[in-house]
């Protein structure tokens, strides 16, 4: 167990020695780029070098991104690409691998007059001996490109694209002022801003680190004669985090916004009924006198903050509107009848309608109920009288026949109780009781017999006369 112990320990030892070493003496570089400065329409050159100071090199891959917009890339050394992004890979120009630096050319056609820049978006160097590389520094390219007329006042934009989001209404390079909204996890914008005269410069700030609310976005351009410039701003509004419902997030403070709507007021033809629930009005109305249409309850000589108007928009369709001009907002929108909308006095009439049913019903719940009251005490009484009488009856048939004489007076039970102390017991006789049945049924008809001559006796002297009479005419 000693010995597996040590040897643990020294294998351990080794492995750590090793790393430590790789760590240490793991090599370090930087990327660095040129920073031309050409004329707009030309062709030019960006030197990316990679450079070491403690190991030899052997390759790198580098991807970089810059402006399509603003300038073109042609072409590289050991560099494919476009659309925005290059990808470097190889061993470089001139001695290349096996040294301290990594050279990298890369040709562009200068588009635009302004400035721009090219960075580092992903990086892999391996030295001689297969290892990575520690890149400590990432330059960028920045490349100024002139105009090549500086005459020109013309510092309008041609277009102006980004994302996320969009434009609360159409670009028009007269408009400088526009609005956006986002959501609560954008940061930044992607801008694409491009002149109408493509010697003029234009410069994006603003454009970082949106807070939750308003964030103003400034697009400058200058002409190409450097004086002429023109300023414009995108209101950025990050929305609020919301509420999570599920898995769904609810947008808090979202915006909707109408396009600028134009009414032109006209005279009601007389075959257009006004509607339901409204009546004409005559008022004053930014300086002039207008036809308007308010709720009939309304005070005459009054007009009211929301009211009707009979015009034509900006389509030719005549219809009336409504205008609403509560706190100032002065918005219109096509009016569109709804079921009893404004019709106060028949809402007033169907009101005191139902007052006066209601107080009709109450009354009647007045009488009746009192009487359903003393109805259910009757019922009550009633059952309970049933009951008593149903259990009496039931009590009474449940009785013996010695209960039924415990029910007479004291005195008739003295009476009965002397009764049975005098009364005698009757002998019982025992050879008769041992006689068959047979024997006694003979001694009971014997006996009815008897009975029945003791009761009859003159008969029987009429039957023997009979008797006589008969044998008399027989001889």
């Amino acid at each position: 167990m000693k010995r597996n112990s040590i040897l643990k320990t020294f294998v351990l030892a080794v492995i750590f020695a090793v790393t430590f070493v790789t760590f240490a003496f793991a090599g370090t570089a930087v990327i660095q780029f040129s920073d031309p400065t050409v004329t707009r329409d030309k062709t030019f050159n960006v030197a990316c070098k990679v450079k070491s100071t403690d190991v030899r090199l052997k390759t790198a891959d580098i991807t970089v991104q810059y402006d399509a917009q603003r300038i073109e890339f042609v072409e590289g050394t050991n560099a494919e690409g476009g659309a925005g992004t290059i990808r470097i890979n190889g061993t470089g120009v001139g001695r290349g691998s096996g040294t301290q630096t990594l050279e990298y050319q890369l040709k562009f056609k200068a588009l635009y007059a302004g400035t721009t820049g090219i960075n580092v978006v992903d990086q892999e160097v391996t030295d001689t001996t297969d290892n990575l590389v520690n890149v400590t520094k990432f330059g960028t390219s920045t490349i100024k490109v002139n105009p090549t007329n500086t005459q020109s006042t013309d510092a309008n934009l041609a277009t102006l694209e980004f994302s996320p989001g969009e434009l609360d209404r159409e670009f028009d390079p007269s408009v400088t002022a526009y609005n956006v909204e986002v959501n609560s996890d954008v940061e930044a914008l992607t801008i694409q801003a491009i002149a109408e005269d493509r010697d003029a410069t234009v410069i994006i700030t603003g454009n970082e680190n949106f807070i939750t609310g308003m964030n103003r976005v400034a697009i400058d351009v200058t002409a190409p004669d450097n004086v002429t410039t023109k300023q414009y701003v995108l209101n950025v509004t990050k929305l609020d985090t919301g509420i999570t419902d599920g898995n769904t997030t609810i947008t808090n403070g979202q915006r909707f916004t109408s396009n600028p709507y134009t009414i032109t007021i006209m005279i009601k033809p007389d075959d257009v009924p006004i509607p339901s629930g409204y009546k004409k009005l005559t008022g004053e109305f930014g300086g002039n006198t207008i036809e308007a249409y308010g709720p009939t309850n309304i005070v005459d000589g009054d007009t009211p903050e929301v009211f009707l108007i009979y015009g034509m928009n900006q389509d030719g369709v005549m219809d009336f509107y409504r205008y609403d001009r509560r706190n100032g907002d002065n918005t219109i929108q096509r009016y569109v009848a709804e079921a009893n909308a404004g019709n106060y006095e028949a809402l007033l009439v169907e009101y005191n309608d139902l007052g006066t049913k209601y107080n009709e019903a109450a009354k009647r719940l007045n009488i009746i109920f009192p009487a359903a009251i003393v109805l259910v005490v009757l019922v009550v009484i009633l059952i309970i009288v049933l009951i008593v009488i149903i259990v009496k009856n039931g009590s009474n048939r449940n009785k013996s026949a010695y209960d039924k004489y415990k029910d007479y007076s004291d005195d008739d039970d003295d009476d009965d109780d002397d009764y049975f102390r005098n009364a005698r017991p009757t002998k019982i006789n025992r050879a008769s009781s041992n006689k068959d049945s047979d024997d006694i049924d003979d001694e009971e008809d014997e006996k009815d017999e008897k009975k029945d001559v003791k009761a009859e006796p003159d008969n029987y002297e009429e039957d023997i006369e009979d008797n006589l009479d008969e044998i008399e005419d027989l001889g």
